[in-house]
């Protein structure tokens, strides 16, 4: 059986307190490095995704249009005749009668 006592135990000395220091802050670069890496490629990703839906939109917009501009391309062009003849029966509905007509 082995018993320690306090004289048989280890205190670290500075040099593997400083050691273990720069192991622990080298990991923590790595992890750092990882996220910021993970993070840019996502952020990447993100953008790329945007791009694709907006130019998706703006062709559905475009599309649209064209189609709207078709549609008012096949409307009867008779719409500004209309006013003027309206407004011809309406001055005559308006009129009042010449009394001294009769």
């Amino acid at each position: 059986m082995t018993t320690q006592t306090q004289n048989e135990t280890k205190i670290p000395s500075l040099k593997d307190v400083k050691a273990a220091s720069a192991r622990v802050e080298q990991k923590a670069r790595e992890v750092y490095d990882v996220l910021v890496d993970a993070s840019v490629k996502w952020a990447g990703f993100g953008l790329g995704y945007g791009r694709t839906a907006l130019t998706t939109s703006a062709r559905a917009l475009e599309r649209a249009a064209e189609r709207l501009a078709t549609l008012e391309e096949k409307l009867p062009k008779k719409a500004p005749d209309a006013p003027a003849e309206a407004q011809a029966a309406e001055a005559e509905a308006n009129a009042t009668p010449d009394p001294n007509v009769n």
